[in-house]
């Protein structure tokens, strides 16, 4: 272990540096395979607790991992930027989770939880990157190799990382299904006079999200029996109001997704998502459906001292570290949304009766 520990400050400190072109790419061709002890999923345990959170920077402490596990949940959803690949100093991606597994609050809570994780443009390896990044199918091969669990979750030749489970007996039965809303989705339309400088997009007719494979699949288990269904999309999908990342950048696509929840008569939906470094619940009613949410959970280590609103909010946004919980309560048929600070305070939550 300390030799591992001194490798990986090593590697970290080679990496401030500029490479030259040889030494660069030797460096994207390295891989880690994650070997840390790490619980396995029980497809027949009964979930009660879900645990969930998004951006967390492996060069930066992460303690909020000894808060969540105070939650004791029977699960937890890594939602993306699970790490930070994409900016400078922080390449190749598979050094970045070398570094995530040497934080001890974190392997504590891998030991004892089962995790699912899907990716963001941090660990896709673009900022805000889509379809056009060259360097997609080596950040796949990287989160493979470190959520190893995947392998048996996806063909290999399938694009992208979605993958789905279902877990509970009978009548209890927990879906999850992790989306990619990297790998196919289409450019970003700049602001006029922003081209370039990121962050502040706006609305295009034309596009694609998920893609015309993830659709397809994504249909197919909307269909399957569930009595709960948490659908994980990094990015934001009824929020409308910000200039950042958003499904609302593709509204036929947003559309899509609302009409087939309901074309396939999915019950008791609720969306889990990230990204934004702020924390928020957004409902949206859907003619012929019902309420619909949307629980963002982010960051947990890299928290955004700014304000932010949205039309669609229910309650007030929370800025600072944060995770999301979310309570299943069988007998009462509710499930409780929470958003939960550093010091597990309830900041935020809602209560969603089951159908």
């Amino acid at each position: 272990m300390k030799r591992m520990i001194l490798l990986a400050l090593a590697l970290s400190a080679c990496t401030h540096k500029t490479p030259d072109k040889a030494t660069h790419v030797q460096h994207l061709a390295t891989t880690y395979v994650s070997t840390l002890p790490s619980r396995g999923i029980d497809y027949s345990a009964k979930i009660e607790r879900v645990a969930f959170g998004s951006c967390a920077n492996q060069d930066e402490p992460q303690p909020i991992w000894n808060t969540i596990a105070a939650t004791h949940p029977d699960l937890f959803l890594f939602t993306g930027d699970n790490i930070y690949g994409s900016w400078s100093g922080q390449q190749p991606l598979a050094e970045q989770y070398r570094k995530l597994d040497l934080f001890p609050e974190y392997r504590a809570v891998r030991e004892k939880v089962p995790f699912m994780a899907t990716w963001d443009d941090h660990d896709f390896g673009q900022r805000d990157g889509g379809q056009e990044w060259a360097g997609k199918d080596a950040a796949r091969r990287d989160f493979m190799n470190y959520w190893t669990y995947t392998r048996n979750s996806m063909p290999l030749e399938q694009g992208g990382v979605y993958h789905s489970k279902i877990i509970g007996p009978k009548k209890q039965m927990v879906q999850v299904i992790m989306l990619d809303t990297r790998y196919y989705r289409s450019p970003l339309k700049e602001r006029p006079g922003f081209e370039g400088k990121a962050m502040n997009y706006i609305p295009q007719d034309e596009g694609t999200i998920l893609g015309d494979p993830q659709w397809e699949w994504f249909e197919a288990q909307l269909k399957r029996p569930a009595d709960v269904r948490f659908i994980v999309s990094s990015i934001q999908l009824i929020a409308d109001d910000p200039q950042f990342e958003k499904w609302g950048n593709f509204p036929k696509e947003r559309q899509r997704f609302f009409d087939l929840i309901k074309s396939t008569r999915a019950k008791n939906v609720i969306v889990i998502s990230g990204d934004r470094h702020i924390a928020s619940i957004a409902k949206t009613d859907l003619k012929g459906y019902g309420p619909l949410y949307d629980i963002t959970a982010s960051s947990l280590n890299r928290p955004n001292k700014y304000p932010d609103a949205d039309s669609h909010y229910v309650g007030l946004t929370y800025n600072q570290e944060n995770f999301g919980l979310a309570e299943i309560d069988w007998k009462k048929k509710t499930v409780t949304m929470q958003i939960r600070s550093m010091e597990n305070k309830i900041v935020n939550s809602v209560e969603i009766k089951l159908k």
